[in-house]
């Protein structure tokens, strides 16, 4: 199993190494973070760590999982190859598959799988793991930096789908900031505003509405990101007032996510959050591949999105 590292930064400096560990990875218990601490599986700045150890700011700590120990959560194993090429492999993703090791998650993950068959596969670009659609591989390192810097520059276009909550009638353009939410008790989410704050990047999204399930109260939305900032959608949704469906973060109740953490997907939770997983899907990538004279446009569509044809049927007739 691969080791993974994490530097430390504000608000964990000055936290002795278990108040880290227990509080960053509730994954493990107080008595397995001390197991391991004491089987010399956590360091720090490559030294054995000791569990009061105070930690400073920069420094790397680094675990090493004992292989077989961690339970790895179940997964949907039903990606497949939407097409391959001499530099590339495009892959549709389904929800609840990480992209790559993290977390609970080291042998169960949509890269491992694919490397069995593709060893020198190297991720493009990610997905979160609860998002479902496409997501694009490379061959080798040098069509990686080919096509990363094409998303860099913005000549890749994307286009999403998003199952929200409510009625979504007006197509418009949500030009904005976005960064992180030092208000939220989750480290990691992220926060749009239409003005300009501390450490915020620009970002900028098209939004269609599609069709609206009367029943449902349910909205289907195809989403344009001109930027790629990380949770760009979902912030922005929710900012919007209409949160992805199924979207723990990013939901009415914030706290949904720490239910979530600490109790697993109860009934209760499912029936608040309306589906067991965020109902975004990446539909299609289109770029030109400015490699060969014909200025070849390649462009790549989903072959499905089961939660669409559950709730809106007809979908693919509304399809600009």
């Amino acid at each position: 199993m691969v080791g993974y590292q994490s530097v430390i930064r504000p608000p964990f400096v000055g936290k002795t190494v278990i108040e880290y560990l227990t509080g960053k990875f509730p994954y493990h218990s107080l008595e397995e973070w001390t197991f391991l601490v004491e089987e010399g599986r956590i360091t720090v700045s490559g030294n054995l760590a000791s569990m009061h150890k105070p930690l400073l700011d920069g420094e790397v700590i680094e675990y090493n999982p004992i292989p077989g120990r961690i339970k790895e959560p179940e997964v949907d194993t039903n990606y497949s190859i939407l097409k391959e090429t001499e530099d590339f492999l495009f892959v549709e993703k389904p929800g609840n598959l990480p992209m790559h090791p993290a977390g609970r998650y080291r042998t169960k993950t949509l890269l491992s799988f694919l490397e069995t068959k593709y060893p020198k596969i190297i991720p493009v670009h990610r997905l979160d793991r609860e998002t479902s659609g496409i997501v694009i591989f490379a061959k080798s390192e040098a069509s990686r930096k080919w096509l990363q810097k094409k998303f860099e520059t913005r000549v890749v276009y994307k286009e999403y789908f998003a199952i929200v909550l409510g009625k979504f009638t007006k197509e418009q353009k949500l030009d904005g900031y976005i960064g992180r939410d030092i208000h939220s008790v989750i480290r990691k989410k992220m926060i749009f505003s239409p003005v300009e704050f501390p450490d915020s990047k620009s970002c900028a999204t098209h939004f269609v509405p599609i069709l609206y399930n009367e029943d449902k109260k349910i909205s289907l939305v195809l989403v344009k990101p001109i930027t790629g900032r990380i949770h760009q959608i979902r912030a922005s949704l929710l900012y919007l007032g209409f949160p992805i469906i199924g979207d723990k973060m990013y939901g009415l109740r914030e706290s949904i996510f720490l239910d979530f953490v600490n109790f697993g997907m109860t009934d209760s939770l499912k029936e608040e959050l309306g589906f067991e997983r965020q109902l975004l899907h990446a539909y299609s990538i289109r770029y030109l591949d400015d490699r060969v004279i014909e200025n070849q446009m390649v462009h790549i569509h989903s072959k499905s999105f089961d939660e669409m044809d559950l709730y809106f049927p007809n979908w693919k007739n509304y399809v600009p």
